[in-house]
């Protein structure tokens, strides 16, 4: 039995729809507006069980919140749907969809009666914007000229400032100073050939097999360490480092496997001695150093180790293994498969102590033989269970986020500069693709690669990157107002006041210095670029791009709302009656 709770006549619930919302969205704003920006705090939740969550990222505080309002719930999952896509802008995408709705209501308030009516109107008019000039005006304004004013005087390195500025809001400044370098090491380590974007989507698709955590540790401990890390200890371990290859022997899931036809003891111990003949009479034909398996090895195994001096790792996660075989390229045998390894360690931090296994480069079967790979394994610590999740939360996001505008980079394209007028708005400039490019790649063929210059300068170079703190907000804000042939007068001032919310925000505590940010900008427009050199982080316009094709999604999917019904289920109580057989 269902039955509808409203409180109100239906005229009146429709026309304070618009109302209610915003003030749904403006609860949720409040909760993650004091840790945003690289200022913010950090939010603290206590749970019945006494437990303490610290955290400063929008993801995990959206989470940690009980919503029981749909419409909350329903921009939540908005918000998780986006960050699913660039892992970035939780906190934006709050504070842009509240100052939308804001000025949404102020402009639908006038006549009551049709509020809900004209709000609506508003929000399919935005969502029709989206689909039909967003791109235009970020492509053929947004990006040029934002290429042109600073691509010629960043003098950083720009994978290191698209890491600074997604990890300035994410953890503490303490944190970031130590992750930034190390996630920047990380992927140039990893990346022997020229093509980063295919390292960076290798790392992106495998992360979580190419990290390791100890706990108990601080931050400044973690590191880059060459080779796999096993996420164990040795159970049995001989160093070995020389010039001639190691072989390993990664054992099959099912070689210790019981038969199942096998009930009596002595009859299943025969059969486990029989295995471990086996498996040492292979070793020895395949003359391997090193076992590798993903269960319990049995104590005959690892006696039988210690003399014939074989290293042995077991419980070793699956996943990991057959990763591990892909990049050594390891070919098969009758027991699991063999593979060529550099060296065999232990690497000792603390109390902890995990195996280790060096690999060489190896080609990517994904692409020419021009991209090599050379394994490394990001090892994180944190003093906590809490900053160490937000560590790898964090690490895992940033390499999204790379992925995102590598993806972008082959999508989008990138203005020819000879042709790029920043006086002349009215004239489109030319275009063509980013693998075309003359100038780079004669560069990068002309130059030796350990001494090629940053090869994420050309995102930067075609307008794909800009630097944090405003920024693209503000072109976007100034070419969305200068283009009369998308939209309405009306939908473009509201969206390009609502876009200025962000930067707003971040300069909350001193609103002068965003003003003279903004027309300091503005007026390079007119005079041209500063060749002042500057080095700071960098954000990815392909993400600025989906955080606002998002937000207008969801503005749209909440006001096309007409009313909330609350529905109430009772339960029905049956009474059961027994009744004693008789015979």
């Amino acid at each position: 039995m269902l039955t509808c709770g409203i409180g109100k006549d239906m005229a009146d619930a429709e026309s304070e729809y618009v109302r209610s919302t915003l003030a749904v969205v403006s609860a949720l704003e409040a909760v993650v507006v004091r840790s945003f920006g690289p200022n913010g705090g950090v939010v603290l939740f206590t749970r019945d069980t006494g437990e303490v969550l610290l955290t400063r990222q929008g993801q995990n505080i959206l989470k940690s919140l009980h919503l029981e309002h749909p419409i909350a719930r329903m921009v939540v999952d908005c918000i998780q749907a986006h960050c699913s896509v660039t892992a970035d802008g939780s906190k934006s995408f709050l504070l842009l969809l509240a100052s939308l709705l804001r000025r949404i209501h102020a402009q639908s308030k006038a006549c009551r009666e049709i509020a809900n009516a004209r709000a609506r109107h508003l929000a399919h008019q935005l969502l029709r914007f989206c689909y039909d000039g967003l791109d235009d005006i970020i492509v053929h304004q947004v990006m040029p000229h934002a290429s042109s004013l600073y691509s010629s005087s960043y003098r950083g390195d720009t994978l290191e400032g698209l890491v600074c500025g997604y990890m300035a809001g994410r953890v503490g400044i303490g944190q970031a100073e130590v992750l930034v370098p190390i996630i920047s090491q990380f992927c140039r380590k990893w990346n022997v050939g020229k093509d980063m974007a295919e390292t960076i989507r290798f790392i992106h698709t495998n992360f979580p097999l190419l990290h390791s955590t100890v706990l108990g540790l601080p931050i400044g401990r973690s590191c880059v360490q060459e080779g796999f890390l096993l996420g164990c200890d040795w159970t049995v371990l001989f160093e070995r480092k020389s010039e001639e290859p190691i072989r390993v022997l990664v054992l099959n899931e099912s070689v210790f496997a019981v038969n199942e036809a096998v009930s009596v003891f002595e009859s299943y111990v025969c059969d486990s001695h029989a295995t471990v003949r086996r498996l040492c009479v292979c070793a020895e034909e395949l003359d391997v150093c090193v076992l590798l398996s993903p269960v319990k090895c049995p104590d005959l195994l690892l006696q039988q180790a210690r003399q014939k001096r074989l290293c042995v790792a077991e419980c070793v996660d699956p996943p990991l293994l057959d990763l591990f075989c892909q990049l050594s390229q390891s070919r098969p045998s009758p027991v699991g498969r063999v593979a060529i390894v550099t060296s065999v360690s232990r690497v000792v931090l603390g109390g902890h102590r995990l195996g280790c296994v060096g690999l060489t480069p190896a080609h990517s079967s994904r692409s020419s033989s021009e991209h090599i790979l050379h394994p490394h394994t990001l090892l994180l610590c944190a003093p906590g269970p809490g900053p160490l999740d937000q560590c790898v939360n964090a690490c895992q996001g940033v390499f999204t986020m790379l992925h995102s505008v590598c993806e972008a980079g082959h999508s989008f394209t990138v203005p020819d500069q000879s042709k790029n007028s920043l006086t002349d708005q009215s004239e489109e400039t030319p275009l063509h693709p980013v693998q075309s490019h003359p100038s780079n790649d004669k560069l990068e063929r002309s130059i030796p690669p350990a001494s090629r210059p940053d090869q994420w300068h050309r995102f930067l170079h075609a307008g794909h990157v800009v630097p944090v703190g405003g920024v693209f907000d503000v072109l976007f804000h100034h070419f969305l107002l200068s283009s009369d042939w998308v939209a309405g007068p009306r939908v473009r001032s509201l969206l390009a006041e609502s876009v200025l919310s962000v930067p707003r925000t971040l300069h909350s505590h001193k609103p002068r210095l965003f003003m003279q940010f903004q027309a300091s900008l503005l007026d390079k427009l007119n005079t041209g670029p500063s060749h002042k050199p500057w080095s700071g982080g960098l954000e990815s316009v392909s993400c600025k791009q989906q955080l606002l094709a998002s937000v207008l999604q969801c503005v749209c999917k909440l006001l096309s709302v007409d009313r909330i019904l609350h529905t109430r289920s009772h339960t029905l109580k049956t009474s059961h009656h027994e009744e004693d057989d008789e015979d």
